[in-house]
């Protein structure tokens, strides 16, 4: 008999910087393999291991670990008022266990304690599942953009309150 996997009660998740860069990149072309045949490509597929330390270094990122295993990872930065997530990644074989929520626990978290009003991130409208993921965390869709060359929206930015009070 298999043992059920881990919950997100297990997922310890943790700030890192431009030195988990090669972490991060194996944890976003594992979750983004599948992205292959979007309209426009992803940018996540083009990465290397440096430019995911320029990234890191510029804003930040987290990584999601079950025990000691490095299992998801997000990235952020700050603009005026929102803490913006971008390439959050979770192992294929765990997605739907509650790591992402995990991390986008940790998210938001971090964005209230460093006094942002806001967690946005934005998703692409042929993703359906990553769309229904954010809603049922209580984002709401804020606005419809398209990539380059489109005539139709193709993705979305959704955002979510984070505290209330004076934003930053």
């Amino acid at each position: 008999m298999e043992s059920e996997p881990q919950r997100a009660r297990d997922v310890q998740v943790v700030r890192c910087n431009g030195g988990a860069a090669a972490v991060v990149h194996g944890l976003t072309q594992a979750a983004f393999s599948g992205y292959g045949t979007l309209d426009p490509p992803s940018g996540a597929c083009r990465e290397t291991v440096e430019s995911v330390r320029r990234d890191l270094e510029a804003g930040g990122g987290a990584v999601a670990f079950l025990d000691t295993a490095a299992v998801g990872c997000l990235r952020f930065e700050g603009a005026s008022t929102d803490f913006h997530v971008r390439r959050v990644a979770v192992k294929p074989e765990l997605q739907g266990t509650g790591i992402g929520r995990a991390l986008m626990a940790w998210a938001e978290a971090e964005a209230a304690s460093s006094g942002f009003g806001h967690v946005t991130v934005g998703v692409r409208l042929s993703l359906p599942a990553n769309l229904g993921f954010y809603g049922r965390l209580g984002y709401e869709v804020v606005a419809e953009h398209s990539h380059p060359g489109h005539a139709r929206p193709t993705w979305v930015s959704m955002r979510k309150r984070v505290r209330s009070g004076e934003l930053r």
